[in-house]
């Protein structure tokens, strides 16, 4: 392949509508399993109360009826992980996302972007009218490969150059089938060099 390998590009909000519902899945997810771990914790601290309690009962001290209060606590612990985990969740997903996509064509949420990616064996250079980047492969956090967009998930970095630079957007539209394969082989050479796991998996972009 040769090198610079040059994409034009023009991100529309629309593409980074489908960024930001991935976003939102990834949260969903995250909050998902922040509740099960809670739900465990709470468990947990309500069954040593119990054994405390009983051994507390066993000698006299306290009334073994005491025992009704961490388990009355327990069930509503249980209540609250069941709705959030099977209901709440998904009712919040479903309120971001339709917010979004009810308003995306009154109001302005994400600034659309023109310019060009040039990829280099070691490296790419991502120039917009917003942003000018430059950056090494090592740089890229996950790739995710939806049907219409590239999206290159960055990571966190300290240098002022890269701050605020959460994703590179690349719309498919942008390339003819030969560029897509091209930048297949870029983007799976980057997933091995560096052992990139995959972003997530959606249920609504695959």
């Amino acid at each position: 392949m040769e090198y610079p390998f040059k994409i034009e590009l023009d991100v529309t909000q629309d593409d980074f509508i489908e960024v930001e519902i991935l976003e939102q899945e990834l949260e969903a997810q995250l909050w998902k399993k922040s509740v099960k771990k809670t739900f465990i914790i709470e468990t947990a601290v309500i069954a040593l109360a119990m054994c405390i309690i009983a051994y507390m009962a066993a000698r006299g001290t306290i009334m073994m009826l005491t025992l009704v209060f961490p388990v009355f606590f327990w069930f509503i612990f249980l209540f609250h992980f069941i709705y959030t985990y099977k209901w709440g969740v998904k009712r919040e997903f479903n309120m971001a996302v339709q917010h979004i996509l009810q308003n995306k064509d009154t109001q302005v949420f994400f600034t659309p972007e023109r310019g060009m990616v040039l990829f280099y064996e070691d490296r790419a250079e991502y120039l917009t009218n917003e942003q000018r980047r430059f950056f090494e492969y090592d740089k890229i956090k996950n790739i995710k490969i939806i049907k219409h967009l590239y999206i290159f998930v960055m990571k966190r970095s300290k240098e002022k150059n890269l701050r605020g630079f959460a994703y590179m957007v690349i719309p498919r539209r942008n390339m003819n089938e030969e560029d897509q394969k091209k930048l297949d082989v870029i983007c799976n050479d980057i997933v091995e060099k560096y052992q990139l796991k995959e972003w997530m998996k959606s249920d609504i972009f695959g």
